[in-house]
């Protein structure tokens, strides 16, 4: 399933998942290891002891390490790997762990079944799909031929059979289970992130049709400003005025025929308008104020830039603050640059403890800024509310 649709550039849902399949599985596999080894103990009898502790200690440090590795350090891939290749490897040296000169009775089941059914859906959840299928039928059949050998314990063929099967259907099940909330989480973060893309999109065509309003307003304004002129002009200066008046009415006339392209700069009062209508269609939550506004131009990139880190932080908020009571966005004016600031007095973070997988944060808020000459701060704290500051000028 995962090689047919690409993994989303911001993956919060994907994440969220993972967490909590994570979280699930360390009971289970707590649980399911503590009965494998006490089984292993009731048939130490019919055991190598040297190899049994040594795998006992392995597979300990294995759990350990899960449960580290999820719980603390958030390393979601390692640990399910080397927790599926150590039950190939207690698959594989099974002989060594069985005493072949103690005879072993009717009902002896190898210890080490136990953990087969954790291993396999581990493995089905972490290695590449057609490589965890492989996996689990692998298994599944190393079983059968183990249960009815001696070291085994000669099991009858029709009962390892029951038992193959039960391991194959039951980690299959597991596996497909997991497949199929991991892709449904992909098919929300893919939806998130073509909403925010759809949003970016929408405000620079609502600031350029903003902007075309502004050209006009102000065309037309100085051509009835020259109709005035020239209606009241007696004197010779107020003729002088007349005739300049027109000139440069003229002039603007010319110049607002031209079409303005996709591409074309937008005034920052445009701009800012626009990207308020595009949060307030993301969430009514936000109390949105705009502060002195100008007529200063932003080139198609620099908006773009600007509008998606701006709704990618109102995005974070959205998702990650809890249940903040307050949330604001300031859109700002700063002589000839532009301050835009998304805050909320949610649950918060530590800022130098953002991972890698935060692509939200990292590349479509500061790299994305920090490409067109901007810059962003992050204040946070945990319990303590986020401030991302966007700060924006031409020279810088």
């Amino acid at each position: 399933m995962s090689s047919v649709r690409p993994a989303p550039t911001k993956s919060y849902s994907v994440r969220r998942v993972n967490q909590l399949l994570g979280r699930v599985y360390s009971f289970v596999l707590v649980a399911i290891t503590a009965e494998a080894l006490v089984n292993g103990q009731s048939q130490l009898q019919y055991l190598n002891p040297l190899v049994f502790y040594s795998s006992t200690a392995v597979l300990i440090a294995l759990v350990i390490g899960f449960l580290v590795g999820h719980w603390i350090f958030r390393v979601e891939w390692l640990w399910p790997k080397l927790i599926a290749l150590n039950a190939l490897v207690l698959l594989g040296t099974w002989p060594l762990h069985f005493d072949s000169s103690v005879p072993v009775p009717e009902s002896f089941k190898p210890w080490i079944w136990w953990l087969l059914g954790v291993s396999a859906i581990a493995a089905g959840a972490s290695f590449r799909f057609w490589l965890g299928v492989s996996y689990i039928a692998s298994v599944s059949v190393a079983w059968f031929v183990l249960r009815t050998s001696a070291s085994g314990g000669s099991g009858e063929s029709i009962l390892a059979l029951q038992d193959s099967l039960h391991l194959l259907i039951l980690s299959s099940i597991g596996t497909a289970m997991i497949l199929v909330l991991r892709w449904q989480a992909q098919k929300v973060d893919f939806a998130n992130e073509k909403s925010i893309a759809s949003g970016i999109q929408s405000a620079q065509r609502e600031a350029l049709d903003l902007e075309r309003t502004r050209l006009d307003a102000l065309v037309h304004d100085s051509v009835l400003t020259t109709l005035l002129i020239a209606s009241e002009a007696q004197t010779p200066e107020q003729i002088e005025s007349a005739r300049s008046s027109a000139t440069q009415a003229l002039k603007k006339l010319e110049n607002s025929r031209a079409p303005i392209s996709d591409s074309a700069p937008v005034a920052l009062v445009s701009f800012l308008e626009a990207l308020e209508q595009r949060i307030r269609d993301m969430s009514l939550d936000f109390e949105i104020s705009i502060e002195r506004v100008n007529d200063l131009p932003l080139s198609a990139a620099v908006s773009e830039a600007l509008a998606e880190a701006t709704l990618q932080a109102v995005d974070n908020s959205i998702k990650h603050s809890g249940n903040a009571t307050k949330k604001k966005v300031l859109l700002q004016g700063q002589g000839t640059g532009l301050k835009i600031v998304v805050s909320d007095n949610g649950r918060g973070f530590r800022p130098a403890k953002i991972s890698r997988s935060r692509a939200g944060i990292k590349t479509s808020i500061i790299d994305r800024v920090k490409i067109v000459g901007g810059r962003v701060f992050i204040n946070s704290a945990p319990g303590k509310g986020t401030d991302v500051v966007i700060e924006w000028y031409p020279n810088d």
